[in-house]
């Protein structure tokens, strides 16, 4: 272990030519175990997932185990899973609503889309793993990641890549019900970005498309497509697809940056199977 409290600690690297190792799989289910006693064979039979019980009661570790391995993904892909192995106690009203303060804020506008609905904060106690990959051909030393927290997806990209995140949110379909709500009316909004010394950075066009949105006795799942435009840029608009899943305490979110329609399909799988593993947990 490389970090004191945490697991797998995130690599910004190409894994090409390098041992691939996956991360085991956790799968709460039956679990048989065959033991011999006297001569006797006996079977120890787990406990049923509960379909009731919230996943926030999980280790993080355990959690974590639902993400993609890397075994997962193409061998030139580069992989990183990191988290904590405790989670540290926070409020549930708190945790999950405040972002860490990195520098000014962003300001959004025009004065009705002023608040976007925050679904994740990406740090703190709230957040059990997270792990992402990426088509980099070199070592990438990046910065702070998000620069407007609340829509995720503005950030310094240096290359294809996508992000999963499993966070602790005790209201996440209502989270997901106001966010859709907030999209009715803004689906296109200004965000202004300011560096550390609160000199102005950049202003960008955020709009956001509704892919998909369903429902089930278990998810509550919204898919869309938000696009970055910078003012006075030569640089091409940056487009994400984001999907979020809320299922028993928990938010799946998966973040993909890439133009090939092949990387997304794959990514998005991965995304379907982490939701299928958490369910059974």
């Amino acid at each position: 272990m490389a970090a004191s409290g945490g697991f797998a600690p995130r690599v910004r690297r190409s894994r090409t030519g390098a041992r691939r190792r996956s991360w085991p799989y956790l799968v709460a289910g039956a679990a048989l175990a065959v033991l011999g006693v006297c001569g006797a064979t006996v079977l120890v039979i787990g406990p049923r997932a509960n379909s009731l019980t919230s996943l926030a009661s999980r280790p993080d570790w355990v959690l974590a185990g639902a993400l993609p391995s890397s075994g997962d993904f193409p061998a030139d892909w580069g992989y990183g899973l990191s988290g904590s192995l405790r989670r540290r106690a926070f409020s549930e009203t708190t945790a999950s609503s405040t972002a860490p303060q990195l520098g000014p804020r962003a300001v959004y506008g025009p004065t009705q889309c002023t608040k976007v609905p925050q679904l994740l904060t990406h740090s703190g106690a709230a957040m059990a793993a997270e792990l992402d990959v990426d088509r980099y051909t070199q070592l990438i030393a990046r910065g702070a990641r998000i620069w407007d927290w609340p829509a995720t997806g503005e950030s310094d990209e240096h290359g294809p890549n996508a992000h999963f995140e499993i966070s602790v949110v005790p209201d996440g379909s209502d989270r997901i019900a106001n966010y859709l709500d907030w999209l009715g009316r803004c689906g296109s909004y200004q965000v202004t970005n300011y560096d550390f010394n609160g000199r102005l950075k950049d202003k960008r066009l955020a709009t956001t498309v509704l892919d998909d949105h369903w429902t089930d006795n278990a998810v509550v799942a919204v898919v869309v497509t938000r696009t970055f435009v910078t003012a006075g840029s030569d640089e091409p608009p940056a487009t994400y697809r984001v999907s979020y899943y809320a299922l028993r305490g928990v938010i799946l979110e998966c973040s993909v940056y890439m133009e090939n329609a092949a990387d997304r399909e794959l990514v998005q799988r991965r995304a379907s199977q982490t939701v299928q593993r958490l369910r059974a947990l």
